[in-house]
């Protein structure tokens, strides 16, 4: 299958993955900033994203697309001319996610998104409808639900290990957003959503992919007064109760000058815990530990002698969860599978998202319905 990747920012990882799947080749790249279109690498020439760069052969970023068999475009029309494209990944700034998918189902290609879905309920469900129409396949790239460290906590809930599940705690800590995106679209909240929806939705997501819950009832607390050039939250702190029991909290800072990622699972028999990082020297732990990624479990009745733990290398960085996604999703298409994360999937972190905004916004707490929209109440 033809695959195209629209927006040379974070898609240079979904550009790796198709150059390497044995299901997908892929056939052209699309984007307004000519610097990138004219080299492979181009984008890392400039400065930006060069944690992708590994994710490339050393000796094809000098070359140009066309020599290694690539088109180029500066508009997604021109590219959706092609009929031979038959998978479209849409890496572009949030805002444009909703009109830009709908355009591409309404082509009748299969989709894989960036995260969000959308800024608002009424362009997802207008996404929604154009799925149904369409026949095509959908997957947001929740990423993270690939990452090694995170299927083993994972294994360790749905095998029985950590018995039944009843807290969920998360804490991100790291740098701030970049500040060269095109037109500074992620600092302003019209155009990213925010730091909740556009990224905490990560971690929403994972709450319910871990945990198998719904999240009955929320409250969220912010503050912006770190990063006056962004108009929205620095920090973020969720918390809330699960369907069926338990409880969770999700704390996440844009403060950091390093990157730490934290994840515990509370269960009745054990507790496991997981802790990812961007780079295998942190100075959080003073430059002392070699692995990216890190899952710890054990009776919490019971000394650390009796646990167990695993670390993991390269592998488990985002950068090459996000190539792993969209080899998946070519896998996916060719086999008839369903992709890691669809449509409600992405939905559902969304709804989360937004309801955290708004108890952010009120001061308060929402509760929500099981099918996910917001009831009025608020305590």
């Amino acid at each position: 299958m033809k695959a195209a990747v629209v927006g040379l920012g974070i898609g240079h990882a979904h550009c790796a993955g198709y150059l390497q799947s044995p299901h997908a080749e892929l056939a052209a790249v699309c984007d307004l900033m000519p610097g990138r279109l004219a080299r492979v690498g181009g984008t890392f020439e400039a400065g930006s994203m060069t944690e992708l760069r590994r994710l490339y052969p050393q000796e094809i970023l000098a070359r140009r697309w066309e020599e290694i068999g690539v088109r180029t475009f500066t508009s997604l029309e021109e590219l959706l001319e092609d009929p031979g494209i038959e998978i479209v990944s849409l890496c572009t700034p949030d805002h444009t996610h909703a009109e830009l998918a709908v355009r591409i189902l309404r082509s009748g290609r299969h989709l894989l998104m960036e995260k969000p879905l959308a800024l608002s309920l009424p362009q997802a469900e207008a996404v929604g409808r154009a799925l149904s129409d369409s026949g095509s396949v959908l997957a947001v790239d929740y990423e993270f639900r690939l990452n090694p460290a995170i299927r083993q906590l994972r294994r360790l809930i749905e095998e029985g290990i950590t018995g039944e599940v009843e807290a969920f705690t998360l804490y991100h800590f790291r740098r701030p957003f970049k500040r060269d995106k095109w037109q500074k679209w992620i600092q302003r909240r019209e155009s990213s959503g925010g730091l909740i929806v556009e990224e905490t939705s990560h971690w929403l997501d994972l709450l319910r992919f871990l945990t198998g819950r719904e999240v009955a009832s929320l409250s969220c607390r912010t503050n912006d007064r770190i990063h006056p050039d962004f108009d929205f939250e620095d920090i973020a702190f969720i918390q809330g109760s699960l369907s069926a029991g338990g409880i969770f909290q999700i704390s996440h800072a844009l403060s950091g000058f390093d990157f730490s990622l934290n994840l515990a699972v509370h269960g009745r028999k054990a507790t496991a815990w997981c802790h990812l990082k961007d780079n295998p020297a942190s100075r959080l732990d003073d430059l002392q530990s070699s692995y990216c990624a890190l899952v710890a479990w054990g009776d919490s009745n019971r000394g650390p002698e009796a646990a167990d733990s695993r670390v993991y290398g390269a592998e488990a960085l985002e950068p090459q969860s996000i190539k792993d996604f969209a080899m998946d999703f070519a896998r996916c298409i060719a086999e008839g599978r369903r992709p890691a994360a669809g449509y409600e999937d992405a939905l559902r972190a969304l709804e989360l998202a937004l309801a955290a905004r708004e108890a952010a916004a009120a001061e308060g707490s929402v509760s929500l319905s099981a099918g996910g929209s917001n009831e009025d109440s608020r305590l």
